[in-house]
């Protein structure tokens, strides 16, 4: 009964936060993890200059990541966010972002918010906090191994193809025009067999 109560309270959590975004940011709701469209996205956004890992999330490795903090805050609405881009050195969490972070236009957001992205690392969009530094965890939530000097992880999905597609460039372009390019390894994490069960 208690993991059903859960399941319902961050079930409208995500049903709330997604309602503003179905017509400003082409918001699409996923039944079905679609292969298809997983790899239009995947093809589009490929560059050789860059190291980039595809990496499609199962429910339990998402879950497993949303929940490495134990905080209600934090697994009900920071880290159900459709889209999250972080930074790593090692084991420690530099820089962080979600979408609700990132102002809105009329038909994407804005991820260089406050001129976020024209430093590398980014200056961080959410408060980074001691605990957080458990989310270096996703190393082995998702067995990435790269001995990069920073690890730049991009949670997306199908469900917000814009926004998505706009991350991962805004991820391109700090790198690029930093001067970091082979600083970095990026994963790019679909997000797509969690969403699809709470829809």
């Amino acid at each position: 009964m208690k993991n059903e109560s859960r399941f319902a309270t961050l079930f409208l959590a995500i049903a709330i936060l997604l309602a503003g975004c179905r017509v400003l940011y082409d918001f699409k709701p996923i039944k079905q993890f679609d292969q298809k469209e997983y790899d239009q996205m995947i093809t589009s956004v490929l560059d050789r200059d860059f190291k980039i890992k595809p990496i499609v999330s199962e429910y339990e490795q998402f879950d497993a990541y949303r929940t490495c903090i134990q905080d209600s805050l934090w697994q009900h609405q920071t880290a159900v966010q459709p889209v999250q881009i972080l930074y790593l050195k090692k084991d420690s969490l530099l820089s962080y972002h979600i979408n609700c972070t990132a102002k809105g236009g009329l038909a994407n957001l804005n991820w260089n918010t406050d001129q976020r992205f024209e430093t590398f690392p980014p200056a961080t969009a959410v408060p980074i906090t001691p605990q957080m530094q458990n989310l270096s965890k996703i190393r082995d939530i998702y067995g990435i191994h790269d001995d990069s000097e920073y690890l730049i992880v991009v949670f997306w999905t199908n469900m917000l193809p814009k926004i998505s597609k706009s991350a991962i460039e805004t991820v391109k372009s700090n790198l690029r025009e930093n001067g970091a390019v082979k600083k970095a390894a990026i994963v790019l994490i679909n997000t797509d067999k969690f969403y699809m069960t709470l829809q």
